[in-house]
């Protein structure tokens, strides 16, 4: 038993003998897994001690009361409520080696999302960072090892002590019983192996969530059809499921969107995709406040789409407000200069409404980790005035022609010299800067390349292809469920 682990002991004991439960016992568990490394290295058995802490409804005195608070309080508001209800598990396994502690301390998980919050320290018990962690493997399995797929991905919020480590909904299992696999291979510059299996239980959450039908539909004036079908409502999320498919007239006019593109390909696999599109939700009360938003799409499958948002209280009516259609659509850019004359004018560039400054190229320092550090990059930036442009591709995507070998289209920029030799864009960065006073989209945006050694004569830039943004006012009320009395 850790001293850690004595403490919380002699201060539960002491909370039992003031409710008159002298025989209370610290639970004391160790659970040995095993995991499978590579073949060389044969079978490394971990052992993972899990402390279980005894949660009381009462009032308690504050060393207690400051062990058991969740670490979800602080910094993810919105999961106050599934704190407060006690559906937080805390876990505390932890795995040791080459000095350094990796814990996974607690866990929400709900038929929405998992949510685990793990933490580094070294030999002294000091915080790591938990950015030094490299994250070699996460994934859900059930009690027999069936991995559940959906769960593959997920993201990471780090703070400055706890790494919060969300993963997408379990869905595609109905087992209540569920084991978190966490592993890492390396922490700062030290290899290592650091694999943790934390059971959790979805049941008294699954019990928690409700469904509810909505049963609303909409087309937009693009042709795209919407139908909202239900919500869930969980203790740490509400989620509305929706299809979409677009009507026959707006599919036609996607295969023409496709032919406008520079370098067409056969139609019957059209550039401008179908599903290449992205709906903006909001949800307000009954006051028209906001409600804050999650920050990433629960689940897209085909036509089948979920959106997710902060838990919703009983105490409020709301809606759900589709704000905006932002689709791919051809969209020409271009420009031809001289760099070397861009230090005496940058060159400006007005057609149909959109203007283009291209302001200099300089060799720079790569803008993107992938590219490579040891040698300057060749960096162009440029001022664009856009109407409802939300966003241009920056690094190329490009389709090759598998018999021949060759490219046979070019997304986002395309960099030329006067010679015809193609720079392809290797990083860059995209930032909207606001609007100006015509009340178009000002944006900045820095292209690079490595390949380009040093300024040619002549430069051409073009881009084909952006994301546009159409506004929409559709608004749909969410039905709550009944709190059982």
């Amino acid at each position: 038993m850790t001293n850690l682990d004595k403490q919380i002991t002699q201060t539960l004991k002491k909370v039992a003998e003031e409710l008159d439960q002298p025989n209370f016992v610290m639970p004391d568990q160790v659970v040995a897994y095993k995991r499978k490394r590579s073949r060389l290295l044969g079978t490394l058995v971990l052992t993972a001690s899990i402390g279980c802490v005894l949660l009381l409804t009462i009032s308690v005195n504050p060393t207690f009361a400051a062990y058991v608070k969740s670490l979800f309080d602080d910094s993810h508001k919105e999961l106050q409520y599934a704190v407060q209800k006690g559906f937080s598990q805390k876990v505390n396994a932890s795995v040791t080696d080459r000095g350094y502690t990796l814990e996974i301390e607690e866990i929400l998980a709900d038929p929405m999302r998992i949510m685990a919050v793990y933490s580094i320290k070294d030999q002294q018990k000091n915080f790591i960072h938990p950015d030094k962690l490299q994250i070699s493997n996460v994934e859900v399995t059930d009690l027999k090892g069936n991995v559940i797929k959906e769960t593959k991905m997920y993201g990471v919020e780090l703070q400055e002590n706890y790494g919060y480590l969300t993963l997408k909904k379990p869905g595609e299992t109905e087992e209540q019983k569920l084991v978190l696999h966490f592993e890492g291979n390396q922490i700062d510059s030290v290899e290592g192996n650091w694999a943790l299996k934390i059971p959790f239980d979805l049941e008294k959450t699954s019990k928690a969530s409700k469904v509810l039908p909505i049963d609303k539909t909409y087309t937009t004036p693009q042709g795209l059809q919407i139908k909202l079908n239900s919500i869930m409502h969980s203790p740490t999320a509400a989620r509305v499921e929706y299809e979409t498919k677009w009507t026959e007239e707006a599919k036609k006019r996607l295969v023409q969107e496709s032919k406008q593109v520079k370098g067409k390909v056969d139609s019957a696999v059209p550039i401008v995709r179908s599903n290449d599109f992205k709906l903006n939700f909001h949800v307000e009360n009954e006051k028209g406040e906001k409600v804050k938003d999650l920050t990433w799409e629960l689940g897209t499958l085909h036509s089948n789409r979920s959106y997710g948002f902060a838990p919703l209280s009983p105490d409020h009516q709301y809606m759900l407000v589709l704000d905006s259609l932002e689709k791919t659509e051809p969209y020409e850019l271009g420009a031809s200069f001289e760099p070397k004359q861009l230090a005496e004018k940058p060159v400006r560039v007005d057609k149909d409404g959109k203007t283009i400054e291209i302001m200099s190229v300089t060799f720079d320092e790569p803008l993107n980790e992938a590219s490579p550090k040891n040698e300057k990059h060749a960096t162009i930036l440029l001022e664009a005035y856009l109407k409802d442009i939300s966003y241009i591709n920056i690094a190329d995507t490009i389709l090759m022609d598998d018999s021949t070998d060759k490219i046979i289209n070019r997304f986002g920029w395309t960099i030329k010299d006067e010679k015809g030799k193609i720079y392809n864009v290797t990083g860059g960065d995209f930032k909207m800067i606001g609007k100006d006073e015509q009340g178009r989209n000002h944006i900045r945006i820095k292209l690079q390349s490595n390949e380009m050694k040093e300024l040619p004569q002549k430069l051409s830039l073009t881009s084909e292809l952006a994301k546009k943004s159409y506004d929409l006012d559709w608004k749909v009320p969410l039905p709550m469920p009944k709190e059982d009395k």
